[in-house]
Order: structure tokens, then sequence, then C-alpha cells
């Protein structure tokens, strides 16, 4: 297992600048395309499958739309997203589970932008 590969992480939080970045494990990236001021969307290929799709996204400001705190975001436990585009919208319908206080807490957040010309499609991410 080379380096790289030892510390790629599916989820990952930066408290400073508030930025959750998650990705699909042994995807082949290939672009990314910025939706809306604080969505951007990884596209490229899945394992096993012949067609681009979401492999990833990363959420700008996440602890305000998920209304979490910022230190809190750091022990994500769980993580659930569907991505939705059609010809109007890119929805973000986003569900993860915390520590806090030793305790798990459950947050459920639906993020929808205008979509700039994605085709339509519909992915789904659990980690």
């Amino acid at each position: 297992m080379s380096e790289v590969e030892k510390k790629f992480k599916p989820i990952d939080y930066d408290p400073v600048v508030d930025s959750l970045f998650v990705s699909v494990p042994d995807r082949q990236y290939k672009y990314s395309i910025m939706v809306g001021d604080d969505l951007i969307l990884d596209f490229g290929m899945l394992p096993g499958r012949d067609k681009i799709d979401v492999v990833g996204f990363e959420l700008l400001e996440a602890s305000k739309k998920l209304g979490v705190d910022r230190y809190i975001l750091r022990n994500i436990k769980s993580l659930h997203a569907e991505i939705s585009v059609n010809e109007k919208w890119v929805k973000l319908k986003l569900s993860i589970v915390v520590l806090q206080h030793k305790k798990e807490r459950k947050s459920d957040k639906i993020l929808e932008v205008a979509n700039s010309g994605i085709p339509p499609l519909a992915s789904s991410i659990t980690l």
C-alpha cells in the first residue's frame, strides 16, 4: 500500500476553513464542477462502473449549513449523501452522525442550488 493510500480519508473536515470533503474510496477522479457558491461536485468513475458519476463533493461553510459546531464536525462517525440533479436544480440531501460528549448526534439537511448545466443524474454516497 502506497503512502498516499494510507493517508486517504473518505471524510475530511477542515475546521479552519469550514470545509467538508467527502470522496468515495477507489474512485477514478476526472473533474470537478462548482455548483452555486458553496458546493463542489467531483465526477469520475466508480469501481465496477463504466459511466461518469458523482464520486465526491466539497461543502463550503459546512458548519453553518449543517447547524453543527465546526469543532464537533471533526468527529463525524457516519455520513450518507444523496445527490439529485434535474434541469433546474442540484439537490444534496446530507445526513451525518457526529460524536458530541460521547453521544451520537444526527443532523439532516437539504441543500438546493440552481443547476448550471450538469446533466440530470442521481447518486448516493454512504461512508
